[in-house]
């Protein structure tokens, strides 16, 4: 009767405040905020070719490869779905963009991604952690997962020591500094002769990937970067 009632009361919810596509607005059937088409079709591809890295980017020579799935779109619907993403807890939509992701880098030439890869989410700080309840990177990390049969690095293994000021309107030489001793490698287990894939939601010069993957470089084998966006 309980369980009855409490359906009832969700499928009353549903109706008064239907999920709708972040982009189009049409009505959805499930939480991911993003419908199928607007997925396909909504966004700039990047990095159609499948070459080592996002056009203008470049990686230090111990980084096997870096991809993305579109280009960051100041001001448009990319980075109001990467906001809400971020501040508004859709993990769904997280995990969806994640899922996207997954099956671009399963086409990937330059690192085989699979169930021996470890997935590395760039880490939050604690106290930022707590007050948004959740890591952005890490749900799309759980997509990727999903796709590939990845595995996600344990929380643990990896914690981030500075509360580091937004990257937002940094030079590319003060995003390096501003990064500087910001992650502390707690377990070297997981990631000894693997694979590594850093994951977060958007990738600029790279300075928080590329801190982030030194922590584990004499340890692993390839290392690659992998985002939803590239700014």
């Amino acid at each position: 009767m309980i369980s009855q009632l409490l359906q009832s009361g969700n499928d009353l919810f549903d109706l008064l405040y239907p999920v709708s596509c972040l982009v189009c607005g049409d009505r959805l059937d499930d939480d991911r905020h993003l419908c199928s088409y607007c997925m396909e079709h909504a966004f700039m591809p990047t990095n159609e070719e499948g070459e080592e890295s996002c056009e203008g980017l470049v990686l230090p020579g111990w980084i096997t490869m870096q991809d993305a799935l579109w280009e960051f779109d100041k001001g448009g619907f990319l980075q109001d779905v990467l906001h809400h993403v971020k501040y508004s807890g859709l993990a769904d939509l997280g995990i969806a963009l994640g899922e996207e992701l997954g099956y671009k880098l399963l086409k990937n030439r330059f690192l085989r991604i699979a169930d021996d890869t470890i997935l590395l989410p760039v880490p939050l700080h604690p106290s930022r952690q707590r007050k948004r309840g959740y890591n952005q990177s890490e749900l799309i990390a759980r997509g990727i997962s999903t796709v590939t049969g990845a595995r996600i690095a344990p929380e643990r293994a990896m914690r981030r020591v500075k509360n580091t000021r937004t990257q937002t309107g940094l030079n590319a030489s003060a995003r390096k500094k501003n990064l500087s001793g910001a992650f502390e490698l707690v377990d070297e287990e997981p990631f000894r002769g693997r694979r590594v894939v850093v994951v977060d939601d958007v990738i600029t010069t790279g300075a928080t990937a590329f801190e982030l993957a030194a922590q584990v470089r004499r340890l692993c084998g390839d290392i690659g970067v992998a985002t939803i966006a590239r700014a």
